[in-house]
């Protein structure tokens, strides 16, 4: 049977009636042998009113440990006797701290967990974790790109390439210190690619390029076209956490945020005359965050868990842009190619709700919500009228960081402790 937590058992009159109360205070997973058990004890208490509490005596008496519940002298309590010298030393610390994870009779009231809801059958040092994510971008800013030369106005804006999703992994592991709690965290995640397309279907000079043109270029008109907006995400950090009671962990650490986008602009004007613009962005985020991570809700069949980071950030941006046309006027390709260091001062936020499953004492189900939101970055559609390319000519191109995104999905995964 699984090792229980020590209580102590008080006995509680009830004017004019007896009832009986049982409230059972676990550290430990809450297994379907320990909530038969639970039953059982309730259904057989006699009909005087009991009190069940956990942790430490109020009357600063150690608890013991064998299960074995015997009527006390004193008060007519009744306390749990036996005398496991680890649980006493545990139960006496007042802090809720195990004194030597080692210690026979110990290993229970050790965390089994970052944020730790229960009790497993044996003590972890590490959790791993591994999520598949399953992410969002929101479309960049405005800028207009296409207008519809037939009917003045505008036809296709960057605020309206909303992508499809993109999918990813994310890959943690924590060293956990099994007597206070704090912990070490290494995470990795990955989402690509960000998708969207925009075709322009073929109508004789339907389209024309929007004000006020495409680096640099007057506005020209053309048949047919596609724009095309690619993205991807990666991200490592390494946090301490520092625990603050069960329930709550403080962190602080390092993070490392690479962002990239590239926008393209393909058209085909009358006689087969093509253009071809494109620009792609890097942003290399290096910075400090701070947070909190914390258990939110706690059942003996699931909890959830919360988790709110922010940062501040050195951004090493880098923009390149190449404008290629087949007209016969004046034919050739112009690229140019921006970086600075830092760009400009970025920042990250995330936000993140986690529903935790049990599936065996060492592994659970996890199932929640990611986001991440950057500002303070250089965006490919931002930057379109930064440049000057022309073929022949020398070009001349800017970097504007003032973009920002937001990223947000599901995430599916298992935790494992050992």
């Amino acid at each position: 049977m699984m090792a229980v937590r020590p209580f102590r058992i008080r006995s509680v009159s009830v004017t004019g009636a007896t009832a009986t109360v049982a409230i059972a205070t676990l550290f430990g997973t809450f297994g379907p042998s320990s909530a038969q058990a639970a039953r059982q004890q309730w259904e057989d208490e006699p009909a005087a009113s009991v009190l069940v509490e956990s942790g430490i005596p109020r009357d600063g008496q150690p608890l013991a440990a064998d299960g074995v519940v015997t009527p006390d002298s004193v008060g007519g309590e009744r306390i749990v006797e036996g005398g496991n010298p680890a649980y006493e030393a545990y139960a006496s610390s007042g802090d809720g701290c195990c004194p030597g994870c080692n210690q026979p009779g110990c290993e229970n009231c050790c965390p089994s967990a970052l944020i730790d809801t229960g009790c497993h059958e044996k003590k972890a040092c590490w959790v791993g974790r591994v999520d598949a994510l399953i992410l969002w971008r929101n479309a960049p800013p405005d800028r207009p790109l296409v207008d519809n030369a037939l009917v003045t106005g505008p036809l296709l804006n960057a605020n309206g390439m909303d992508s499809t999703a993109a999918a990813g992994p994310r890959f943690s592991i924590f060293r956990v210190n099994n007597c206070t709690g704090h912990a070490v965290e290494a995470t990795y995640l990955r989402a690509a690619n960000f998708r969207s397309i925009r075709p322009l279907g073929a109508v004789s000079e339907q389209y024309v390029t929007a004000a006020p043109g495409i680096y640099g270029n007057a506005p020209l008109a053309f048949d047919s076209g596609n724009a095309n907006l690619g993205s991807r995400l990666q991200s490592f950090e390494l946090n301490r956490h520092h625990a603050h009671g069960k329930f709550l962990r403080f962190l602080a650490g390092f993070r490392w945020i690479d962002w990239q986008e590239q926008f393209t602009l393909q058209d085909t004007a009358t006689g087969g005359i093509t253009d071809f613009y494109q620009t792609g962005c890097f942003n290399d985020l290096y910075g400090g965050q701070i947070g909190i991570d914390a258990n939110l809700v706690a059942t003996p069949w699931i909890r959830f868990d919360g988790v709110v980071k922010a940062g501040a950030y050195y951004n090493n941006a880098v923009q390149s842009s190449e404008y290629t046309t087949s007209d016969p006027v004046n034919p050739g390709t112009a690229t140019v190619a921006v970086g600075e260091s830092p760009a400009s001062g970025a920042f990250a936020g995330e936000l993140g709700f986690t529903g935790v499953v049990p599936i065996t004492g060492y592994l659970d189900f996890r199932f929640g919500y990611f986001g991440l939101w950057l500002s303070g970055i250089a965006q490919a559609t931002q930057q379109l009228s930064g440049q000057t390319l022309t073929p022949g000519v020398p070009a001349e191109g800017t970097i504007n960081t003032n973009g920002g995104v937001l990223v947000q999905g599901v995430s599916l995964g298992l935790e494992g402790r050992w």
